[in-house]
């Protein structure tokens, strides 16, 4: 059956009602496959989200639509018509399918995609086991809704026109065209042009994720630039620096402002070992969840109560190399800027890893990915670490059931029976990291009796399955090096990268059916654990603090001298003036304190805890740090 149109603008107009239906699907699927995220948007908030979503569609597909409007307003001759559309419609698929995609990436950080896409090269064996694991059906329908959308679009615009507009007709009728493009795509008739902060609706993180696509945060933010200047830098400097400010760490030099120097204590040089857990967020651990405990991580729960428990930890970002940038550097990334070994590195910066070799101590470092996942390796070698290994390197140890090897990487036990074996050969005092991999998703287990739950590549049981699986290897990897000479020289940081889904989803709620949910800042808390029965006595201790704490940590702990710069300090430290955690979360910054938390989108405060006095006080310190670590790492003022 043909479809004959009368003009170019009846044409033109269907394709481009039939692109806001398919964004606007989009949105609605959102909403209906993370309804608790948008739970606190009531009545009225609501509505104008979706509104403003509609906004946010219109300027996305205006951007990238117009010049192909305008030529086919022109074009008569169906050939070149038909090129033109196949172009177009090639456009619009690629914003429905990255719109569409960030809807699935959603469940992993519970926000939109943003710059980090252009990153994702560096982990294409991931993405790919992903599209043609867990994520194949929706691989399909993409495939098939893209084939099927392409060619109809061409088949559509070949099709002879009953009544081509042309002359003065045409020529007013574009003029009005232009105007209504131009007012789409600016949105907002005073300042400057709409951006992903004028999308909240209502001051609501909900609002602003109901109502922003995947396509134009991705594109927003591809060369995004954040001014950083919230407040002026000498302002922003001194107030950083008193919150920061303690005798046992004074700053020691006016060019480099945050600076600090570290005396040499008469301390043991104990080894160290972090072992970084993949997606180990708190509100599922035994141990350290807010909710019903599961009984999926019983042995991690054994060793915080024997360690020094902290229950007020929070990632400083919502990516891995986010966190391996800031235990590395005790830096948080700051909005707009890349990551470490992507761009950070151009600063000077305070390494864990050189300041250890400064003291005497020797290096080591691994992941259970493939070497050059998120390039670890680079940035082992940047912080300091002389020996580095990834999956590659590991021989499979792990009694793997018929046709479960992982796709990607290694599984975790593999990875921690190379260490063990590894830290065996380090000459002591010793600093090992490692990095594990097999909560990441798609979540493949070596064997079907880590399958408690009904094992799903992607979904909540899935998730829960591997933490199972997780567990269980850390236990064989402490167990197994007890008896090791150095086991009890050793201190042990457990933490995790970054938080971890929705402990209260759709699917988790069969399991804590009488559990509230907590405020999204939750979604940040993650384990620390710092293991030494010999050194440290048991004790939970609820100090408040972040990734960017435990290089200034380990630093106060061994009694090293050095003078470096973070944006944490020691969690040992009494006589710090205030504790505060700052992040980064895409469009947004945030600040943590033991008051409260508020959430910034450059624009607008649009979440917060606390009473006005403390929201203020809040506010005022988020500026600083974020001006302060930001113009001081740009004029490269950060460290010496």
């Amino acid at each position: 059956m043909k479809i004959i149109f009368r003009n170019q603008f009846t044409q033109i107009i269907s394709l481009l009602l039939f692109s806001f239906l398919v964004m606007m699907a989009i949105r609605v699927t959102l909403y209906n496959f993370y309804p608790d995220d948008f739970s606190n948007l009531r009545g009225n908030e609501l509505y104008a989200s979706f509104v403003m979503g509609f906004r946010v569609d219109m300027i996305t597909l205006f951007t990238f639509s117009s010049l192909f409007i305008l030529a086919l307003l022109f074009l008569k001759e169906p050939k070149k018509r038909a090129i033109v559309a196949l172009l177009w419609a090639i456009v619009l698929n690629t914003i429905f399918v990255l719109s569409f995609s960030d809807v699935l990436y959603y469940d992993y950080i519970h926000r939109h995609m943003s710059n980090e896409i252009f990153n994702l090269a560096n982990d294409m064996d991931i993405i790919f086991g992903m599209a043609f694991g867990s994520m194949l059906p929706y691989t399909i329908m993409a495939v098939v809704f893209s084939i099927v959308f392409i060619y109809s679009v061409y088949k559509l615009f070949s099709q002879p026109l009953t009544h081509f507009i042309s002359g003065k007709k045409l020529f007013a009728f574009s003029l009005v065209t232009v105007l209504i493009l131009f007012i789409g795509i600016r949105n907002n008739f005073g300042g400057k042009s709409f951006g992903s902060a004028d999308a909240y609706a209502v001051n609501k993180v909900s609002s602003g994720n109901l109502a922003l696509n995947g396509f134009f945060t991705i594109y927003r933010t591809s060369k995004k630039s954040v001014s950083h200047n919230l407040l002026p830098l000498d302002k922003a400097i001194q107030i950083t620096q008193e919150a920061l400010k303690t005798p046992n760490a004074p700053f020691v030099d006016k060019h480099y402002p945050l600076m600090r120097h570290y005396s040499k204590k008469d301390t043991k040089n104990y080894n160290v070992v972090i072992i970084l857990l993949e997606s180990f967020g708190a509100e599922h651990l035994d141990g350290f969840t807010h909710y019903k405990e599961l009984g999926v991580t019983p042995y991690f729960k054994k060793l915080s109560e024997e360690g020094l428990k902290f229950t007020s930890f929070y990632s400083n970002g919502y990516r891995s190399i986010f966190g391996i940038t800031s235990l590395f550097s005790g830096v948080t990334i700051p909005a707009g800027a890349q990551y470490l070994g992507k761009g950070l590195e151009l600063s000077t910066l305070s390494y864990l890893g050189n300041v250890a070799k400064d003291n005497g101590y020797s290096t080591i470092s691994m992941q259970g990915s493939n070497r050059r996942s998120y390039r670890v390796d680079a940035v082992s070698a940047l912080a300091g670490f002389d020996q580095y290994y990834g999956a590659e390197d590991m021989p499979n140890v792990e009694d793997v059931d018929e046709g479960r090897a992982p796709l990607t990487g290694t599984y975790d036990y593999n990875m921690f029976d190379f260490f063990h074996k590894k830290l065996n050969t380090m000459k002591e005092p010793f600093l090992g990291f490692t990095f594990t991999a097999s909560t990441h998703s798609d979540f493949h287990l070596p064997s079907a009796k880590f399958e408690r739950y009904p094992h799903d590549l992607k979904n909540y049981n899935g998730s829960l399955n591997s933490l199972i699986y997780a567990d269980n290897s850390i236990q064989r990897f402490m167990e197994g090096i007890k008896n090791e000479p150095w086991f009890d020289r050793t201190i042990f940081i457990f933490t995790s990268d970054h938080g971890s889904g929705d402990a209260l989803n759709p699917i988790a709620r069969q399991y804590r059916p009488d559990d509230k949910p907590l405020s999204s800042i939750e979604h940040f808390r993650i384990p620390l654990i710092i293991y030494a029965p010999k050194i440290f006595q048991p004790q939970e201790l609820h100090t408040l603090g972040s990734h960017n704490d435990i290089f200034a940590t380990i630093v106060d702990m061994l009694g090293w001298e050095g003078e470096i710069t973070t944006m944490g300090s020691s969690l040992f430290d009494k006589e710090v003036a205030k504790r505060f955690v700052y992040f980064y979360a895409g469009n947004l910054i945030g600040l943590i304190s033991p008051q409260g938390y508020i959430k910034y989108n450059f624009k607008n405060i649009v979440e917060k805890s606390g009473d006005d006095k403390d929201v203020q006080e809040m506010k005022e310190l988020l500026f600083s740090v974020d001006t302060a670590e930001a113009q001081l790492l740009r004029k490269n003022r950060w460290a010496k």
